[in-house]
């Protein structure tokens, strides 16, 4: 992307209208994906919408089953700030998103990411052992404090009451149940990180977190891939109502190849 003009870098890249528009332009993504920028509300939106396709393709011959789902940013956003998402259209469209295919019963893993004030968490909810796996870039490589684990705890009970409350009100053949639930800290960063690069982390973490470990450890080489991989994934999202992907993919293509 550093051949990319700036005159190009100032169009829109990214037009997508559902669940809720997502507008961004090509500055952003160079910034922020290539350049390490802290990421945005918006882009992490676009990034997990497009996982999320990523997803529902792989499961297209899987027989209605579906193993994890990704729940995007806006979400937890009016969840800590003390809104009902069942009064957001959009969000009760993202989360019915795809099961008309797949069966949202079938579901193990539910990915929840979150800004926070000092960075990005991702909570993955394992339906099957009943636990909220807390995933922090930011605890490094010496693990949770008291105050961390209590904040977490905090946020992660806001969001388990909600999300319970949506999935048993928009599924029927929703089966788990909300009560005892615990909650799980792993150490899983093997290198200090930017704090900048937080969110990039929270999407690298819901990509490869299997709900047991990370199925591609995390280091500076493997995050510099992922993030190439979140430029290419997203000039390919579906319903992108901008040409300008299609200018753009071809030379993601090559720095792919490159790596």
């Amino acid at each position: 992307m550093s051949a990319t003009s700036m005159l190009n870098l100032e169009r829109k890249w990214i037009v997508h209208p559902k669940p809720r528009l997502i507008t961004l332009e090509g500055v952003e993504i160079q910034r922020q994906l290539a350049s390490n920028d802290a990421m945005t509300h918006e882009m992490a939106t676009a990034i997990f919408r497009r996982l999320g396709q990523v997803d529902l393709f792989f499961s297209k011959d899987s027989t209605g089953q579906i193993w994890r789902k990704f729940v995007e940013p806006d979400f937890a956003t009016t969840v800590l700030s003390n809104a009902d998402p069942m009064t957001i259209q959009s969000i009760r469209a993202s989360f019915q998103e795809g099961t008309s295919s797949c069966n949202p019963a079938s579901c193990r893993m539910w990915y929840i990411p979150t800004i926070l004030p000092d960075d990005w968490t991702v909570y993955a909810f394992d339906m099957l052992r009943k636990r909220i796996i807390v995933l922090d870039p930011a605890v490094g490589l010496f693990g949770y404090s008291n105050r961390r684990v209590s904040m977490h705890e905090f946020v992660s009970n806001k969001l388990h009451a909600a999300l319970f409350t949506c999935l048993q009100n928009f599924f029927s053949s929703w089966h788990c149940e909300s009560s005892h639930w615990g909650h799980t800290f792993p150490i899983i960063m093997r290198e200090k990180i930017e704090k900048e690069q937080t969110g990039l982390c929270a999407t690298f973490f819901a990509w490869n977190y299997d709900g047991d470990k990370l199925q591609t450890p995390l280091n500076k080489d493997t995050l510099a891939s992922h993030s190439s991989l979140m430029i290419y994934e997203l000039m390919r999202m579906q319903g992108n109502q901008t040409p300008v992907a299609n200018d753009v993919l071809e030379a993601v293509k090559v720095s792919l190849t490159a790596l």
